[in-house]
C-alpha cells in the first residue's frame, strides 16, 4: 500500500506542477497579446492620423522591383 501512495503522490505533485507551468504559459501569452493589439492600435491610429499635403504631394508612391 505505501508504494501506491507514493506513486499517486508523486503522480498528483507532476500534474500539479504541469498546470502551473500552463497556466503561467497562458497568462505569458495573453499579455503579449494585448500588448500586440496595443501596438495595432497605436499604429492604426498613426495612420488614419496621417494626412497627404495639400498640394498632393507624397499622397501616391511608384515603386518598382
Amino acid at each position: 500500500m505505501d508504494g501506491f501512495t507514493d506513486l499517486m503522490a508523486t503522480m498528483s505533485i507532476g500534474l500539479s506542477q504541469s498546470k502551473v507551468a500552463t497556466q503561467a504559459s497562458l497568462a505569458m501569452l495573453k499579455n503579449a497579446m494585448n500588448m500586440d493589439e496595443a501596438a495595432n492600435a497605436r499604429m492604426m491610429e498613426s495612420i488614419s492620423e496621417a494626412v497627404p499635403s495639400a498640394d498632393g504631394r507624397g499622397a501616391l508612391m511608384d515603386v518598382r522591383a
